[in-house]
Protein backbone atom coordinates (compact mmCIF):
# COMPACT_ATOMS: atom_id res chain seq x y z
CA UNK A 1 0.00 0.00 0.00
CA UNK A 2 1.44 3.46 -1.19
CA UNK A 3 2.07 6.31 1.39
CA UNK A 4 -0.99 7.84 -0.44
CA UNK A 5 -3.78 5.44 0.77
CA UNK A 6 -3.45 5.99 4.87
CA UNK A 7 -3.08 9.83 4.50
CA UNK A 8 -5.86 10.13 2.71
CA UNK A 9 -8.06 7.35 4.94
CA UNK A 10 -6.09 9.91 7.77
CA UNK A 11 -8.23 13.02 6.93
CA UNK A 12 -11.19 13.73 8.42
CA UNK A 13 -12.54 15.21 5.25
CA UNK A 14 -15.86 13.36 5.11
CA UNK A 15 -18.23 15.92 2.99
CA UNK A 16 -20.64 17.70 4.60
CA UNK A 17 -24.05 18.23 2.93
CA UNK A 18 -25.31 22.01 2.72
CA UNK A 19 -29.04 22.53 4.55
CA UNK A 20 -31.94 22.78 1.90
CA UNK A 21 -32.07 25.96 0.48
CA UNK A 22 -28.70 27.01 0.94
CA UNK A 23 -26.80 29.43 -1.16
CA UNK A 24 -24.68 26.45 -2.83
CA UNK A 25 -28.36 25.38 -4.19
CA UNK A 26 -29.08 28.87 -5.16
CA UNK A 27 -25.83 29.00 -7.21
CA UNK A 28 -25.87 26.08 -8.80
CA UNK A 29 -29.83 26.61 -10.16
CA UNK A 30 -28.71 30.03 -10.91
CA UNK A 31 -25.42 28.61 -13.25
CA UNK A 32 -27.44 25.65 -14.55
CA UNK A 33 -30.35 27.60 -15.93
CA UNK A 34 -28.16 30.49 -17.37
CA UNK A 35 -26.07 27.37 -19.29
CA UNK A 36 -29.49 25.72 -20.09
CA UNK A 37 -31.10 28.51 -21.16
CA UNK A 38 -33.07 28.87 -24.77
CA UNK A 39 -30.30 31.78 -25.11
CA UNK A 40 -27.78 29.81 -25.20
CA UNK A 41 -29.23 27.85 -28.03
CA UNK A 42 -28.00 24.23 -26.83
CA UNK A 43 -24.25 25.43 -26.80
CA UNK A 44 -23.35 23.39 -29.65
CA UNK A 45 -19.74 23.58 -30.90
CA UNK A 46 -19.28 26.41 -33.65
CA UNK A 47 -21.98 28.28 -32.13
CA UNK A 48 -22.18 32.05 -30.20
CA UNK A 49 -23.84 29.94 -27.47
CA UNK A 50 -21.09 28.33 -26.68
CA UNK A 51 -19.09 31.31 -26.99
CA UNK A 52 -21.19 32.54 -24.13
CA UNK A 53 -20.98 29.96 -21.84
CA UNK A 54 -17.15 29.80 -22.28
CA UNK A 55 -17.50 33.84 -21.23
CA UNK A 56 -20.25 33.31 -18.33
CA UNK A 57 -17.35 30.81 -16.59
CA UNK A 58 -14.74 33.24 -17.14
CA UNK A 59 -16.49 35.96 -15.76
CA UNK A 60 -16.59 33.78 -12.75
CA UNK A 61 -13.17 32.86 -12.48
CA UNK A 62 -12.21 36.53 -13.18
CA UNK A 63 -14.54 37.46 -9.95
CA UNK A 64 -12.57 35.32 -8.09
CA UNK A 65 -9.47 36.79 -8.24
CA UNK A 66 -8.31 33.64 -10.40
CA UNK A 67 -6.02 33.55 -13.29
CA UNK A 68 -7.99 32.05 -15.96
CA UNK A 69 -7.80 31.95 -20.21
CA UNK A 70 -9.90 30.49 -22.88
CA UNK A 71 -7.82 28.10 -25.06
CA UNK A 72 -9.33 27.74 -28.85
CA UNK A 73 -8.88 24.55 -31.11
CA UNK A 74 -10.08 23.97 -34.74
CA UNK A 75 -13.34 22.95 -35.50
CA UNK A 76 -14.84 22.04 -38.85
CA UNK A 77 -18.46 23.05 -38.03
CA UNK A 78 -19.87 22.90 -41.54
CA UNK A 79 -18.44 21.22 -45.03
CA UNK A 80 -19.94 22.79 -48.12
CA UNK A 81 -19.21 21.70 -52.09
CA UNK A 82 -17.90 24.04 -54.09
CA UNK A 83 -17.07 21.83 -57.48
CA UNK A 84 -18.59 18.96 -58.39
CA UNK A 85 -18.75 16.54 -61.36
CA UNK A 86 -19.63 12.14 -61.41
CA UNK A 87 -19.28 10.67 -64.61
CA UNK A 88 -20.30 6.82 -64.27
CA UNK A 89 -19.25 4.70 -67.69
CA UNK A 90 -20.03 1.63 -68.67
CA UNK A 91 -18.80 -0.33 -71.83
CA UNK A 92 -19.61 2.53 -74.56
CA UNK A 93 -22.11 4.07 -71.86
CA UNK A 94 -21.90 6.90 -69.95
CA UNK A 95 -24.46 8.71 -67.81
CA UNK A 96 -23.85 11.57 -64.85
CA UNK A 97 -24.54 11.06 -61.14
CA UNK A 98 -26.53 13.56 -59.56
CA UNK A 99 -25.35 15.27 -56.75
CA UNK A 100 -27.52 15.02 -53.57
CA UNK A 101 -29.66 11.90 -54.75
CA UNK A 102 -27.15 9.90 -56.52
CA UNK A 103 -24.00 10.57 -54.50
CA UNK A 104 -22.82 12.95 -52.33
CA UNK A 105 -19.40 13.49 -50.64
CA UNK A 106 -18.65 11.97 -46.59
CA UNK A 107 -17.03 15.22 -44.70
CA UNK A 108 -14.20 13.86 -44.26
CA UNK A 109 -13.35 13.35 -48.14
CA UNK A 110 -10.60 14.70 -50.06
CA UNK A 111 -10.50 16.64 -53.32
CA UNK A 112 -10.39 15.00 -56.70
CA UNK A 113 -10.16 15.84 -60.50
CA UNK A 114 -9.35 12.71 -62.49
CA UNK A 115 -10.85 10.61 -65.11
CA UNK A 116 -11.96 7.58 -66.24
CA UNK A 117 -10.80 5.46 -63.25
CA UNK A 118 -11.41 2.01 -62.87
CA UNK A 119 -13.58 0.65 -60.38
CA UNK A 120 -13.52 -2.43 -58.31
CA UNK A 121 -16.16 -3.67 -55.56
CA UNK A 122 -14.51 -4.55 -52.38
CA UNK A 123 -17.56 -6.22 -50.23
CA UNK A 124 -17.47 -4.78 -46.87
CA UNK A 125 -13.73 -3.56 -47.19
CA UNK A 126 -13.13 -6.01 -44.29
CA UNK A 127 -10.33 -8.20 -43.76
CA UNK A 128 -9.87 -10.37 -40.72
CA UNK A 129 -6.33 -11.61 -40.60
CA UNK A 130 -6.41 -15.50 -40.87
CA UNK A 131 -10.46 -15.19 -41.93
CA UNK A 132 -12.83 -13.53 -44.28
CA UNK A 133 -10.89 -11.09 -46.32
CA UNK A 134 -12.79 -8.86 -48.92
CA UNK A 135 -8.72 -7.58 -50.46
CA UNK A 136 -7.31 -10.66 -51.05
CA UNK A 137 -6.07 -10.98 -54.54
CA UNK A 138 -7.94 -7.06 -55.51
CA UNK A 139 -6.10 -4.49 -57.24
CA UNK A 140 -7.07 -1.36 -55.00
CA UNK A 141 -4.33 0.84 -56.08
CA UNK A 142 -5.48 3.86 -58.47
CA UNK A 143 -9.32 2.53 -58.34
CA UNK A 144 -12.21 3.70 -57.25
CA UNK A 145 -13.30 0.83 -54.28
CA UNK A 146 -16.39 0.31 -53.93
CA UNK A 147 -17.69 -0.66 -50.56
CA UNK A 148 -21.01 -1.09 -48.25
CA UNK A 149 -21.41 0.38 -45.46
CA UNK A 150 -23.64 -1.62 -42.91
CA UNK A 151 -22.26 -4.84 -42.24
CA UNK A 152 -24.27 -8.15 -42.34
CA UNK A 153 -25.50 -9.83 -39.38
CA UNK A 154 -23.43 -12.84 -40.76
CA UNK A 155 -21.34 -15.76 -38.23
CA UNK A 156 -18.12 -14.27 -40.53
CA UNK A 157 -18.60 -10.54 -39.34
CA UNK A 158 -19.48 -12.03 -35.73
CA UNK A 159 -15.58 -11.60 -34.29
CA UNK A 160 -14.84 -8.64 -36.20
CA UNK A 161 -12.79 -6.50 -33.66
CA UNK A 162 -14.89 -2.93 -32.63
CA UNK A 163 -12.77 -1.13 -33.60
CA UNK A 164 -12.43 -2.65 -37.15
CA UNK A 165 -16.12 -2.56 -37.74
CA UNK A 166 -15.80 1.60 -38.31
CA UNK A 167 -16.24 3.00 -41.87
CA UNK A 168 -13.57 5.00 -41.30
CA UNK A 169 -11.26 2.10 -40.66
CA UNK A 170 -12.47 0.82 -43.55
CA UNK A 171 -11.55 3.38 -45.70
CA UNK A 172 -8.51 4.55 -44.04
CA UNK A 173 -7.05 0.59 -45.05
CA UNK A 174 -7.90 1.56 -48.53
CA UNK A 175 -6.22 5.05 -48.14
CA UNK A 176 -3.03 2.75 -47.59
CA UNK A 177 -3.46 0.85 -50.40
CA UNK A 178 -3.77 3.70 -52.53
CA UNK A 179 -6.78 3.82 -53.77
CA UNK A 180 -7.96 6.90 -56.48
CA UNK A 181 -11.35 6.72 -53.84
CA UNK A 182 -14.26 5.14 -52.37
CA UNK A 183 -17.84 5.03 -53.24
CA UNK A 184 -19.55 3.80 -49.62
CA UNK A 185 -22.45 1.84 -51.20
CA UNK A 186 -25.57 2.91 -48.62
CA UNK A 187 -28.74 0.70 -48.16
CA UNK A 188 -31.18 3.70 -49.00
CA UNK A 189 -30.18 7.17 -50.39
CA UNK A 190 -26.95 9.22 -50.20
CA UNK A 191 -26.14 10.63 -47.04
CA UNK A 192 -26.31 14.37 -46.88
CA UNK A 193 -22.93 16.35 -46.48
CA UNK A 194 -21.53 17.19 -42.95
CA UNK A 195 -19.18 17.33 -40.93
CA UNK A 196 -17.67 13.80 -39.55
CA UNK A 197 -16.52 12.84 -36.63
CA UNK A 198 -12.67 11.22 -36.90
CA UNK A 199 -10.15 13.37 -39.22
CA UNK A 200 -10.47 16.41 -40.49
CA UNK A 201 -9.90 15.41 -44.02
CA UNK A 202 -8.50 12.28 -45.95
CA UNK A 203 -5.99 12.24 -49.04
CA UNK A 204 -8.44 10.40 -51.16
CA UNK A 205 -12.02 11.27 -52.72
CA UNK A 206 -14.85 9.24 -50.24
CA UNK A 207 -18.26 9.37 -51.79
CA UNK A 208 -21.53 8.35 -50.49
CA UNK A 209 -23.85 6.51 -53.35
CA UNK A 210 -27.58 5.65 -53.52
CA UNK A 211 -28.50 2.25 -53.37
CA UNK A 212 -29.37 2.31 -56.74
CA UNK A 213 -26.79 4.67 -58.32
CA UNK A 214 -24.60 2.26 -60.10
CA UNK A 215 -27.66 0.33 -61.66
CA UNK A 216 -25.88 -2.63 -63.55
CA UNK A 217 -22.89 -0.79 -63.58
CA UNK A 218 -21.06 -3.21 -61.38
CA UNK A 219 -22.80 -6.63 -62.41
CA UNK A 220 -25.90 -8.00 -60.21
CA UNK A 221 -24.51 -6.29 -56.60
CA UNK A 222 -27.57 -7.34 -54.85
CA UNK A 223 -27.09 -11.20 -55.61
CA UNK A 224 -23.38 -11.16 -55.08
CA UNK A 225 -24.18 -9.18 -51.46
CA UNK A 226 -26.41 -12.19 -51.43
CA UNK A 227 -23.79 -14.72 -51.54
CA UNK A 228 -21.27 -13.19 -49.18
CA UNK A 229 -24.18 -13.63 -46.66
CA UNK A 230 -24.81 -17.25 -47.53
CA UNK A 231 -21.56 -18.66 -47.91
CA UNK A 232 -19.19 -16.35 -45.67
CA UNK A 233 -16.56 -15.92 -48.89
CA UNK A 234 -15.56 -12.52 -50.40
CA UNK A 235 -16.93 -12.31 -53.82
CA UNK A 236 -14.68 -9.14 -55.03
CA UNK A 237 -14.39 -7.85 -58.36
CA UNK A 238 -12.45 -5.85 -60.76
CA UNK A 239 -14.11 -4.16 -63.54
CA UNK A 240 -11.03 -2.93 -65.33
CA UNK A 241 -11.58 -5.51 -67.85
CA UNK A 242 -14.00 -5.25 -70.72
CA UNK A 243 -16.59 -4.29 -69.94
CA UNK A 244 -15.03 -2.16 -68.13
CA UNK A 245 -16.60 0.65 -65.60
CA UNK A 246 -15.04 3.55 -64.55
CA UNK A 247 -15.67 7.05 -62.67
CA UNK A 248 -15.12 10.19 -63.70
CA UNK A 249 -15.02 12.66 -60.77
CA UNK A 250 -14.25 16.79 -59.74
CA UNK A 251 -14.79 17.69 -56.39
CA UNK A 252 -13.56 20.32 -54.39
CA UNK A 253 -14.79 21.02 -50.80
CA UNK A 254 -14.52 24.14 -48.63
CA UNK A 255 -14.79 23.51 -44.54
CA UNK A 256 -15.86 26.12 -42.62
CA UNK A 257 -14.13 26.51 -39.53
CA UNK A 258 -14.66 27.62 -36.02
CA UNK A 259 -12.66 28.38 -32.62
CA UNK A 260 -14.38 26.41 -30.35
CA UNK A 261 -13.65 27.33 -26.47
CA UNK A 262 -11.87 25.24 -23.63
CA UNK A 263 -11.83 27.60 -20.19
CA UNK A 264 -8.93 27.30 -18.04
CA UNK A 265 -8.33 28.52 -14.47
CA UNK A 266 -5.65 28.10 -11.68
CA UNK A 267 -6.23 28.06 -8.43
CA UNK A 268 -2.76 28.10 -6.95
CA UNK A 269 -1.51 25.67 -4.01
CA UNK A 270 -0.35 27.42 -0.42
CA UNK A 271 2.83 24.36 -0.39
CA UNK A 272 5.98 25.50 -1.58
CA UNK A 273 7.13 22.09 -2.72
CA UNK A 274 3.63 20.76 -3.73
CA UNK A 275 2.07 23.86 -5.48
CA UNK A 276 3.68 22.95 -8.52
CA UNK A 277 1.53 19.75 -9.29
CA UNK A 278 -1.86 20.31 -10.00
CA UNK A 279 -5.20 18.32 -9.29
CA UNK A 280 -7.35 18.61 -12.64
CA UNK A 281 -11.22 19.26 -11.90
CA UNK A 282 -12.76 19.25 -15.58
CA UNK A 283 -16.37 19.13 -17.25
CA UNK A 284 -17.61 19.50 -20.87
CA UNK A 285 -19.79 22.54 -21.34
CA UNK A 286 -20.65 22.20 -25.26
CA UNK A 287 -23.78 20.17 -25.54
CA UNK A 288 -26.19 19.64 -29.04
CA UNK A 289 -27.17 23.11 -30.36
CA UNK A 290 -29.65 22.65 -32.30
CA UNK A 291 -30.10 18.36 -32.18
CA UNK A 292 -28.57 18.39 -35.68
CA UNK A 293 -26.21 15.86 -35.29
CA UNK A 294 -26.21 12.77 -31.77
CA UNK A 295 -30.19 13.88 -30.99
CA UNK A 296 -31.62 10.78 -30.01
CA UNK A 297 -35.38 13.05 -30.40
CA UNK A 298 -36.00 11.29 -33.76
CA UNK A 299 -36.26 13.95 -36.67
CA UNK A 300 -38.67 16.14 -35.54
CA UNK A 301 -36.41 17.39 -32.50
CA UNK A 302 -34.12 18.41 -35.34
CA UNK A 303 -33.98 22.14 -35.58
CA UNK A 304 -35.12 22.48 -31.58
CA UNK A 305 -32.92 23.29 -28.88
CA UNK A 306 -30.98 20.66 -26.39
CA UNK A 307 -30.88 22.84 -23.58
CA UNK A 308 -28.42 20.00 -22.42
CA UNK A 309 -29.12 20.86 -18.35
CA UNK A 310 -28.18 17.61 -17.49
CA UNK A 311 -25.67 17.34 -19.82
CA UNK A 312 -23.51 18.86 -19.30
CA UNK A 313 -24.78 22.45 -17.77
CA UNK A 314 -24.67 20.28 -14.43
CA UNK A 315 -21.22 19.63 -14.91
CA UNK A 316 -20.22 22.43 -15.69
CA UNK A 317 -21.80 24.70 -12.57
CA UNK A 318 -20.95 22.15 -10.02
CA UNK A 319 -17.04 22.98 -11.53
CA UNK A 320 -17.61 26.39 -10.93
CA UNK A 321 -18.82 25.57 -7.34
CA UNK A 322 -15.98 23.50 -6.47
CA UNK A 323 -13.54 26.52 -7.53
CA UNK A 324 -15.28 28.63 -5.44
CA UNK A 325 -14.84 26.32 -2.59
CA UNK A 326 -11.59 25.28 -3.31
CA UNK A 327 -10.16 29.20 -3.60
CA UNK A 328 -11.86 29.71 0.02
CA UNK A 329 -9.79 26.26 1.63
CA UNK A 330 -6.67 26.88 0.22
CA UNK A 331 -5.19 23.42 -0.85
CA UNK A 332 -1.39 22.29 -0.70
CA UNK A 333 -1.20 21.63 -4.39
CA UNK A 334 -2.89 23.74 -7.05
CA UNK A 335 -6.01 23.03 -8.58
CA UNK A 336 -6.77 23.63 -12.45
CA UNK A 337 -10.30 24.32 -13.17
CA UNK A 338 -11.58 23.51 -16.74
CA UNK A 339 -14.03 23.64 -18.59
CA UNK A 340 -14.10 21.98 -22.45
CA UNK A 341 -15.36 22.43 -25.71
CA UNK A 342 -16.16 19.54 -28.12
CA UNK A 343 -16.85 16.75 -26.35
CA UNK A 344 -20.01 15.56 -27.73
CA UNK A 345 -18.15 15.57 -31.11
CA UNK A 346 -15.48 13.04 -29.92
CA UNK A 347 -13.50 13.92 -26.79
CA UNK A 348 -12.26 17.02 -28.93
CA UNK A 349 -11.18 19.77 -26.39
CA UNK A 350 -9.61 17.60 -23.84
CA UNK A 351 -7.59 15.71 -26.74
CA UNK A 352 -6.17 19.22 -27.83
CA UNK A 353 -5.48 20.37 -24.43
CA UNK A 354 -3.56 17.23 -23.76
CA UNK A 355 -1.63 17.84 -27.03
CA UNK A 356 -1.53 21.78 -26.15
CA UNK A 357 -1.58 21.61 -22.50
CA UNK A 358 -1.28 25.80 -20.50
CA UNK A 359 0.09 24.27 -17.47
CA UNK A 360 3.27 21.03 -17.77
CA UNK A 361 1.88 17.92 -18.23
CA UNK A 362 3.95 16.03 -15.82
CA UNK A 363 2.52 18.18 -13.06
CA UNK A 364 -1.00 16.93 -13.26
CA UNK A 365 -1.28 14.05 -10.74
CA UNK A 366 -4.61 13.22 -11.12
CA UNK A 367 -8.38 14.00 -12.93
CA UNK A 368 -11.88 14.69 -11.55
CA UNK A 369 -14.77 14.60 -14.23
CA UNK A 370 -17.81 15.80 -13.74
CA UNK A 371 -20.81 14.62 -16.42
CA UNK A 372 -24.25 14.44 -16.20
CA UNK A 373 -24.48 14.79 -12.40
CA UNK A 374 -28.00 16.76 -11.87
CA UNK A 375 -30.08 13.86 -11.54
CA UNK A 376 -29.65 12.22 -8.53
CA UNK A 377 -32.64 10.07 -7.08
CA UNK A 378 -33.37 11.81 -4.07
CA UNK A 379 -35.44 8.98 -3.41
CA UNK A 380 -31.81 6.76 -3.39
CA UNK A 381 -29.22 8.81 -3.72
CA UNK A 382 -26.71 6.62 -5.75
CA UNK A 383 -23.61 8.04 -7.35
CA UNK A 384 -21.74 6.31 -10.01
CA UNK A 385 -17.69 6.56 -10.00
CA UNK A 386 -15.52 4.73 -11.82
CA UNK A 387 -11.81 5.17 -11.69
CA UNK A 388 -10.10 5.05 -15.36
CA UNK A 389 -5.82 4.71 -14.77
CA UNK A 390 -6.36 5.12 -10.61
CA UNK A 391 -5.82 1.92 -8.42
CA UNK A 392 -8.29 0.17 -7.04
CA UNK A 393 -8.07 0.92 -3.09
CA UNK A 394 -7.82 4.93 -3.97
CA UNK A 395 -11.29 4.51 -5.72
CA UNK A 396 -11.88 2.71 -2.89
CA UNK A 397 -10.60 5.49 -0.13
CA UNK A 398 -12.18 8.26 -2.13
CA UNK A 399 -16.13 6.71 -1.36
CA UNK A 400 -15.40 6.34 2.19
CA UNK A 401 -15.74 10.45 2.24
CA UNK A 402 -19.04 10.41 1.12
CA UNK A 403 -21.71 11.89 3.22
CA UNK A 404 -23.53 9.88 5.56
CA UNK A 405 -26.97 8.20 3.79
CA UNK A 406 -25.35 8.90 0.09
CA UNK A 407 -24.61 5.47 -1.74
CA UNK A 408 -21.34 4.80 -4.51
CA UNK A 409 -21.92 2.43 -6.92
CA UNK A 410 -18.40 2.11 -9.11
CA UNK A 411 -15.24 0.55 -9.91
CA UNK A 412 -11.67 0.98 -11.22
CA UNK A 413 -11.95 0.51 -14.88
CA UNK A 414 -15.27 0.79 -15.38
CA UNK A 415 -16.65 2.25 -18.88
CA UNK A 416 -19.02 4.13 -17.29
CA UNK A 417 -19.59 7.19 -20.45
CA UNK A 418 -17.33 8.12 -22.99
CA UNK A 419 -16.26 11.16 -21.28
CA UNK A 420 -12.85 13.55 -20.71
CA UNK A 421 -11.40 11.82 -17.99
CA UNK A 422 -10.84 8.80 -20.65
CA UNK A 423 -8.39 10.95 -22.60
CA UNK A 424 -5.89 11.87 -19.29
CA UNK A 425 -6.08 8.15 -18.50
CA UNK A 426 -4.60 7.71 -21.95
CA UNK A 427 -2.02 10.05 -21.34
CA UNK A 428 -1.14 8.26 -17.66
CA UNK A 429 -2.69 10.19 -15.79
CA UNK A 430 -5.28 8.51 -12.83
CA UNK A 431 -9.09 9.78 -13.30
CA UNK A 432 -12.07 9.83 -11.02
CA UNK A 433 -15.06 10.07 -13.14
CA UNK A 434 -18.84 11.20 -11.56
CA UNK A 435 -21.85 10.53 -13.26
CA UNK A 436 -25.47 10.34 -12.12
CA UNK A 437 -26.72 8.08 -14.60
CA UNK A 438 -28.92 7.82 -18.21
CA UNK A 439 -32.42 8.70 -18.39
CA UNK A 440 -35.28 9.42 -20.52
CA UNK A 441 -34.35 12.74 -21.75
CA UNK A 442 -30.50 12.18 -22.51
CA UNK A 443 -29.71 14.11 -26.12
CA UNK A 444 -33.38 15.65 -26.61
CA UNK A 445 -34.83 18.58 -26.26
CA UNK A 446 -36.55 17.90 -22.83
CA UNK A 447 -33.48 18.08 -20.89
CA UNK A 448 -34.04 21.03 -19.07
CA UNK A 449 -33.43 22.83 -16.08
CA UNK A 450 -36.18 22.24 -14.42
CA UNK A 451 -35.57 18.84 -13.96
CA UNK A 452 -32.65 19.12 -12.33
CA UNK A 453 -32.39 17.71 -8.45
CA UNK A 454 -30.25 21.14 -7.18
CA UNK A 455 -29.89 19.88 -3.84
CA UNK A 456 -28.21 16.70 -5.18
CA UNK A 457 -25.96 18.98 -6.98
CA UNK A 458 -24.87 20.51 -3.72
CA UNK A 459 -24.63 17.22 -2.07
CA UNK A 460 -21.99 16.05 -4.92
CA UNK A 461 -20.36 19.08 -4.68
CA UNK A 462 -19.36 18.91 -1.40
CA UNK A 463 -18.84 15.55 -1.59
CA UNK A 464 -16.63 16.58 -4.73
CA UNK A 465 -14.92 19.05 -2.34
CA UNK A 466 -13.95 16.58 0.14
CA UNK A 467 -12.19 14.31 -2.75
CA UNK A 468 -10.10 17.21 -4.30
CA UNK A 469 -8.95 18.61 -0.97
CA UNK A 470 -8.12 15.16 0.58
CA UNK A 471 -5.58 14.80 -3.25
CA UNK A 472 -4.88 18.11 -3.26
CA UNK A 473 -3.18 18.30 0.47
CA UNK A 474 -1.92 14.45 0.42
CA UNK A 475 1.78 14.26 0.96
CA UNK A 476 1.47 11.93 -2.22
CA UNK A 477 -0.78 10.95 -4.63
CA UNK A 478 -2.45 8.01 -6.78
CA UNK A 479 -0.06 6.41 -9.29
CA UNK A 480 -1.54 5.51 -12.29
CA UNK A 481 -2.34 1.88 -13.00
CA UNK A 482 -2.21 0.69 -16.33
CA UNK A 483 -4.50 -2.33 -15.47
CA UNK A 484 -7.18 0.21 -14.26
CA UNK A 485 -6.88 2.27 -17.51
CA UNK A 486 -8.26 -0.51 -20.11
CA UNK A 487 -11.45 0.09 -20.50
CA UNK A 488 -13.83 -2.69 -19.65
CA UNK A 489 -15.65 -4.41 -22.57
CA UNK A 490 -17.61 -7.53 -21.68
CA UNK A 491 -18.37 -9.94 -24.01
CA UNK A 492 -16.34 -11.44 -26.89
CA UNK A 493 -16.23 -8.34 -28.89
CA UNK A 494 -17.98 -9.63 -31.56
CA UNK A 495 -20.71 -7.38 -33.00
CA UNK A 496 -24.39 -6.02 -31.00
CA UNK A 497 -26.57 -6.87 -33.75
CA UNK A 498 -30.12 -6.18 -32.35
CA UNK A 499 -31.50 -2.72 -30.48
CA UNK A 500 -33.36 -3.14 -27.35
CA UNK A 501 -34.39 0.02 -26.01
CA UNK A 502 -33.78 0.49 -22.61
CA UNK A 503 -31.68 3.57 -20.76
CA UNK A 504 -29.59 1.30 -17.78
CA UNK A 505 -29.27 2.37 -14.59
CA UNK A 506 -25.51 1.52 -14.21
CA UNK A 507 -25.20 1.40 -10.93
CA UNK A 508 -24.70 -2.21 -9.24
CA UNK A 509 -28.20 -4.25 -7.39
CA UNK A 510 -28.22 -7.14 -6.11
CA UNK A 511 -31.25 -8.69 -7.81
CA UNK A 512 -30.08 -8.09 -11.17
CA UNK A 513 -30.13 -4.75 -14.18
CA UNK A 514 -31.87 -2.35 -13.10
CA UNK A 515 -33.14 0.60 -15.85
CA UNK A 516 -33.95 3.93 -15.83
CA UNK A 517 -36.40 3.99 -18.77
CA UNK A 518 -37.30 2.50 -22.09
CA UNK A 519 -36.73 4.05 -26.11
CA UNK A 520 -40.26 5.29 -27.35
CA UNK A 521 -40.67 2.78 -30.36
CA UNK A 522 -38.65 0.40 -28.38
CA UNK A 523 -38.92 -3.45 -28.34
CA UNK A 524 -37.86 -2.30 -24.46
CA UNK A 525 -41.22 -0.29 -24.32
CA UNK A 526 -43.38 -2.71 -26.98
CA UNK A 527 -42.70 -5.62 -24.05
CA UNK A 528 -44.15 -3.35 -21.25
CA UNK A 529 -40.62 -2.19 -19.61
CA UNK A 530 -41.03 0.84 -17.21
CA UNK A 531 -38.67 2.75 -15.44
CA UNK A 532 -37.30 1.15 -12.42
CA UNK A 533 -38.04 -2.54 -13.45
CA UNK A 534 -34.63 -5.03 -12.86
CA UNK A 535 -34.47 -7.32 -15.91
CA UNK A 536 -33.38 -10.68 -14.06
CA UNK A 537 -33.13 -13.22 -17.22
CA UNK A 538 -33.18 -12.43 -20.78
CA UNK A 539 -33.44 -15.36 -23.57
CA UNK A 540 -33.03 -18.30 -20.49
CA UNK A 541 -29.67 -16.74 -19.70
CA UNK A 542 -29.37 -14.87 -16.08
CA UNK A 543 -28.67 -11.04 -15.95
CA UNK A 544 -27.35 -9.91 -12.92
CA UNK A 545 -25.84 -7.23 -14.26
CA UNK A 546 -25.55 -4.63 -17.46
CA UNK A 547 -22.63 -6.84 -18.50
CA UNK A 548 -24.70 -10.34 -18.12
CA UNK A 549 -27.31 -8.10 -20.13
CA UNK A 550 -25.29 -6.97 -22.51
CA UNK A 551 -23.78 -10.46 -23.39
CA UNK A 552 -26.95 -11.92 -23.43
CA UNK A 553 -28.34 -9.69 -25.85
CA UNK A 554 -24.91 -9.50 -28.38
CA UNK A 555 -26.16 -13.65 -28.46
CA UNK A 556 -29.17 -12.78 -30.23
CA UNK A 557 -29.85 -11.75 -33.82
CA UNK A 558 -32.55 -9.46 -35.77
CA UNK A 559 -35.55 -11.70 -36.16
CA UNK A 560 -35.11 -13.73 -32.59
CA UNK A 561 -37.23 -14.44 -29.88
CA UNK A 562 -36.77 -14.21 -26.35
CA UNK A 563 -38.42 -14.33 -23.18
CA UNK A 564 -37.24 -11.94 -20.96
CA UNK A 565 -38.14 -11.96 -17.36
CA UNK A 566 -38.25 -8.97 -15.12
CA UNK A 567 -39.02 -7.69 -11.53
CA UNK A 568 -41.46 -4.85 -10.63
CA UNK A 569 -41.54 -4.50 -6.80
CA UNK A 570 -42.57 -7.34 -5.93
CA UNK A 571 -44.01 -9.08 -8.55
CA UNK A 572 -42.10 -11.61 -11.18
CA UNK A 573 -43.16 -10.76 -14.59
CA UNK A 574 -42.16 -11.79 -18.17
CA UNK A 575 -42.50 -11.31 -21.97
CA UNK A 576 -41.62 -12.53 -25.21
CA UNK A 577 -39.39 -10.17 -27.17
CA UNK A 578 -39.01 -10.25 -30.95
CA UNK A 579 -35.67 -8.61 -31.48
CA UNK A 580 -34.95 -5.79 -33.98
CA UNK A 581 -31.88 -4.77 -36.14
CA UNK A 582 -29.83 -1.66 -35.19
CA UNK A 583 -30.40 1.33 -37.63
Amino acid sequence: MGPWIPAFLAVALVAQVPPSGSAVEGRLRRDVAFLASPALQGRGNGYPGLDQAAAHVLREWKNLGLKAQIQRFPFVAKVVREAQGALLTHGEEARPLVWGRDIEAVGYSGDADFRMKPLAFAGYGVQIPGGYDDLAGLEVKDHVVVIVRTLPDTDAFAHLPRGERSLLARVKRLQAGRAAAVLVLEDGPARPLQREEGPMKLDIPVLSLSAGALGDACGDLPARLKAIRDTGKPASQDFIYAPWTTLTLKLRLRREEAQVPNVVAVIPGRDPKLRKEYIVIGAHLDHLGLGERHSLGGAESRGQVHPGADDNASGAALVVELGRELKRARPRRSILLMHFGGEEEGLLGSSYWIQHPTHPLESVKVMLNFDMVGRLDPAAPKLLMGGLGAPKAALEAAKKLAPEGFSISGDVGAAVGGSDHMVFSQAKIPTFFFFTGVHGEYHRPTDTADRINVAGMAALAAYGRAVALDLANADTTPAFDPDTAKVVLRGDGGPMRVAFGTLPDYADNPRGFRINGVSPGSTAEAIGLQAGDIIISFGGRPVKNIYDFMDALGAHKPGDKAVVRWLRGDQTMQAEATLKGRS
